[in-house]
């Protein structure tokens, strides 16, 4: 196994995951989990390459800046702007519209639960009622892991 595929088969979805837990748990995405997702990126740009690196740091960057607009208006949290920014190194450009559709999916998904949950209508484990907010973390992570198998990272760039 090659290092290129220990990153994306290992690291990415590992962190990830780590992203949903704590962001479940806590409502809080630890910078060292969106470190490890950015400093996966930068090793795997070294070890294969990478034709459209300029537009991924672009859509990245504009991203990032949405996302801190966000946080400056109290919409979204801090760790959710990171992830944001981050997961857009690691999807082909073209998968940006299927992100936002699946992050949104995902998202309305949690609302529903969340709204069951603190009706009663649910006797889940109160992860989603006990807390004010919703934790956007998820959907960003769920979202980044769906479309992984669809990546050309996978495929060889």
């Amino acid at each position: 196994m090659q290092a290129s595929d220990l990153i994306l088969l290992g690291l990415y979805p590992t962190a990830l995951c780590a992203a949903i837990g704590t962001d479940l748990a806590f409502r809080k995405i630890p910078n060292l989990v969106v470190g490890s997702i950015l400093v996966g990126f930068v090793a795997l740009s070294f070890l294969m390459p990478l034709p459209d690196l300029s537009l991924r740091l672009l859509v990245a960057a504009a991203v990032t800046g949405l996302g801190f607009s966000l946080f400056a208006e109290n919409v979204i949290g801090a760790g959710d702007a990171k992830l944001a920014g981050v997961l857009m190194l690691w999807l082909d450009p073209l998968q940006v519209p299927l992100f936002i559709a699946a992050s949104g999916a995902i998202g309305a998904f949690l609302t529903l639960a969340a709204r069951a949950e603190r009706s009663g209508l649910n006797d889940g484990l109160g992860l989603l009622a006990c807390k004010h907010s919703l934790p956007y973390g998820v959907a960003l992570a769920g979202a980044g892991l769906m479309l992984l198998p669809f990546s050309s990272l996978l495929h060889g760039g």
